[in-house]
């Protein structure tokens, strides 16, 4: 019996009571901390023992303990919750202390957005939850997201929400749609048709309003005008074919004044392109000269003074500037410039927004020029659209000068690309080496099979 009494005296020396163990648990750790997590076990007697042991003010949680306890246990719940900022809990809580608390619902999902989809899976009153929807779908509205809340709105049977927006986001496809759900009669929704085309022509979208003109608007000439603006020219021609005459005139009025207009356009570009690589050219041999006669001299390229840049470069003033033509010289080898100062001087040159000769920067913004030059695939698209619709219209003439012309400014811009990136990983410009109509010869001869040229009609190919 003594051995067991000292046993018992030496596991209570070793092991603390519940009182030292918290005491010891808030010497340790934020007394708030702690509070919260007793809290959070929804325990309130727990949480008033570590309150009275963390020294604080009865006064500042007596009164919130007790008003909680007096609440039913789901409305304890969801506001022990909200104190702690745990919303899905919260709403958990508040969903399942019955149909009297869904106002209160809706406010915390309202607040919080992050929970309208727990909301729709918690709440099961059909009408209950069509109101959720609804709020969700306004609140996609707020955030400027037409689209999603459309087909949300759709879900909870909002049609005029839902079409105004479709409409926001210039859906003009599901404001229709929409309009037949709600059972527009014709009139009304032809008026809704001329406004649409109105809107989405204004929009920058020509083929879309087309398409309401010609099948809900009944407009065929409208259609062929729109259809004509979009420059989608074998639709134009289709849509003229089956219904007016008038609309074959008008499309090969249209077409031919535009290939007259494109190939002004690609010969003034042709022009630009050789005045950029000759210019581009220049200014790389000046500053390979440059270079070269700063290691002569053993000098860096950061004490040249503006006297030396400027009797290095009067020894070129006999070089042509903007003149497409054929230079002669010795090559002049030295090092190149680092890729830090290229990219340094190409954001400087485009913070500027155009070439300025004479900048550092110059160099590398007329590459990035001549690259900009290149044909998108849009306008190869609609080149070749135009092509074929001056073909069907008996127009081969004027469809192979176009194509002629448009191939010879491709080449010549996709030439000048590749010549200037080679020379720009080069210590040295050989005219002999770097010769632009090589590498125009070069590009006509093994890109014509390639998807840069496949605009082009095998009809018109010149051997």
């Amino acid at each position: 019996m003594e051995l067991l009494n000292s046993s018992d005296a030496i596991r209570k020396k070793s092991c603390p009571s519940a009182e030292e163990a918290l005491k010891h648990l808030l010497w340790l750790l934020d007394s708030e901390a702690v509070f919260e997590a007793a809290l959070g076990l929804y325990d309130l007697n727990l949480a008033a023992i570590v309150a009275l042991n963390s020294q604080r003010d009865p006064k500042e949680f007596l009164p919130y303990l007790q008003e909680l306890e007096k609440m039913p246990e789901s409305l304890m719940h969801f506001n022990i919750d909200i104190k702690l900022k745990r919303f899905d809990s919260a709403l958990r809580s508040i969903v399942s202390a019955g149909d009297g608390y869904f106002s209160d619902c809706m406010n915390l999902i309202k607040k919080n957005p992050q929970l309208f989809p727990l909301g729709l899976q918690l709440i099961t009153d059909p009408e209950k939850k069509r109101a959720v929807l609804e709020a969700w779908a306004d609140h996609l509205i707020d955030e400027k997201r037409f689209e999603d809340a459309a087909t949300t709105y759709l879900c909870c049977s909002k049609l005029e929400k839902a079409s105004k927006a479709y409409r926001e986001c210039g859906d003009w496809s599901g404001v229709l749609r929409v309009g037949a759900l709600m059972k527009l009669s014709k009139d009304e929704i032809l008026k809704l048709a001329y406004e649409l085309c109105e809107e989405v022509n204004a929009l920058g979208k020509p083929a879309e309003a087309a398409k309401i003109a010609l099948e809900y608007c009944k407009d065929i000439s409208g259609g062929i005008s729109l259809l004509i603006n979009a420059r989608e020219w074998e639709e134009a021609l289709r849509v003229a074919f089956l219904h007016t005459a008038d609309g074959i005139t008008s499309v090969k009025s249209s077409a031919l004044e535009c290939a007259s207009g494109l190939l002004s356009e690609f010969r003034e570009s042709i022009e630009k392109v050789g005045k950029y690589l000759t210019r581009y050219l220049a200014v790389r041999q000046r500053r390979l000269l440059l270079a070269a006669k700063l290691k002569s001299e053993e000098r860096s390229v950061v004490d040249l003074d503006e006297d030396t840049a400027s009797e290095a470069s009067s020894n070129l003033s006999g070089m042509s500037a903007y003149t497409l033509g054929t230079r002669r010289g010795s090559a002049a080898s030295v090092s190149s410039s680092t890729a830090t100062s290229r990219a340094r001087d190409l954001r400087r040159q485009r913070k500027s927004g155009k070439i300025r000769a004479g900048s550092a920067g110059e160099e590398m913004a007329l590459v990035d020029h001549l690259k900009g030059m290149r044909m998108t695939d849009g306008g190869k698209r609609e080149l070749k659209s135009l092509l074929i619709c001056l073909v069907t219209l008996g127009e081969t003439e004027s469809a192979q000068k176009l194509q002629q012309t448009a191939e010879n400014f491709q080449v010549s811009q996709v030439a000048a690309v590749e010549l200037a990136n080679d020379t720009m990983s080069s210590e040295s410009v050989d005219e002999e080496v770097y010769s632009f109509e090589r590498y125009a010869q070069k590009t006509r001869s093994t890109a014509r099979d390639s998807d840069t040229f496949s605009w082009m009609l095998k009809v018109f190919v010149s051997p």
